[in-house]
């Protein structure tokens, strides 16, 4: 199924109120506290150096000062700046909507604001776009020219609709990023194959992993006053003549399952995932999802 035409607007949703004043606090908690965390992953030894009376106390390193019988302490290196990369599914199931919005326009309009704001603090972005194959490619780099290649990927009607293959998607990025990065998976988490939990925990070895979950209200439940419809699976086309009465407490009971399966294993490799919905303001959940000082999940 191929997207005609693209209608995701990048100014607005992060301007309801004041496009200027949410996307100033925005950079804020990306730069301030999701990105510092980020940063101090990236904090390496780079040798010892002769204690000055400058220096506070608490940094002696006592075990190096006895084997060279002079106090010395620690000086270390921190990685200025960081990757931050885009994994998103642009398949068919991401092309649904019961909302003014598909999936992947709105999954489009989050891309761009964080983005946005990781650009501003001076990191790099990077973003591939997936069915079962890489339709774009860009590699993480900084500045307004990075942001704007970003843009014309995401509204690109060509880049979406395809079957979808969680597999390929992260073999053909580990082939090409080699620095460590933050990958951040943009998915609606529909149609993954039974060993998708292993390709992520591998993906997960190598680069921090966030995942960012769109759904659309009807991947949540069905209305019960629907009646008799029919229903399409996005893959395979085949359709389903169902009641909706009789199926909407099993459908519902399925997609719980499914979607603790997926949290659990978030929680197992220590990644956090954070669910959006179309018919929801992504504003306010991304601000209180980068703030979680608490939780060092960087």
């Amino acid at each position: 199924m191929k997207l005609k035409e693209f209608k995701a607007d990048f100014l607005p949703r992060i301007t309801k109120m004041n496009v200027f004043a949410k996307r100033k606090v925005l950079n804020e908690v990306l730069a301030g506290e999701w990105l510092s965390k980020v940063k101090r992953r990236g904090i390496e030894f780079a040798g010892f150096r002769a204690y000055t009376t400058d220096d506070d106390a608490r940094e002696i390193d006592w075990k190096a000062s006895l084997r060279a019988n002079k106090l010395l302490v620690k000086e270390t290196e921190v990685e200025r700046s960081h990757n931050i990369f885009f994994l998103v599914d642009v398949s068919d199931s991401m092309l649904f909507a019961s909302t003014d919005k598909l999936k992947c326009e709105y999954a489009a309009e989050v891309i761009a604001s964080i983005a946005f704001a990781v650009l501003r603090a001076g990191d790099n972005v990077g973003m591939a776009m997936f069915t079962d194959k890489l339709v774009a490619k860009l590699y993480p780099k900084i500045g307004r020219d990075q942001y704007y290649r970003i843009i014309m990927d995401l509204s690109n009607p060509e880049n979406y609709g395809g079957n979808f293959d969680l597999e390929k998607a992260i073999r053909y990025t580990m082939s090409f990023l080699n620095m460590k990065s933050t990958i951040v998976f943009v998915s609606d988490f529909i149609g993954m194959k039974e060993n998708w939990a292993r390709y992520l925990e591998f993906f997960a070895q190598k680069h921090s992993l966030v995942g960012l979950m769109i759904r659309d209200p009807r991947d949540e439940e069905l209305p019960k006053e629907a009646g008799h419809v029919i229903i399409e699976d996005p893959y395979s086309k085949q359709k389903l003549y169902i009641d909706t009465k009789a199926y909407a407490d099993k459908f519902a009971e399925r997609v719980k399952k499914e979607k603790g399966l997926i949290m659990e294993l978030f929680n197992r490799i220590n990644s956090p995932l954070l669910e959006l919905r179309t018919d929801e303001d992504y504003f306010e959940k991304l601000i209180r999802f980068f703030r979680r000082g608490e939780r060092e999940w960087l």
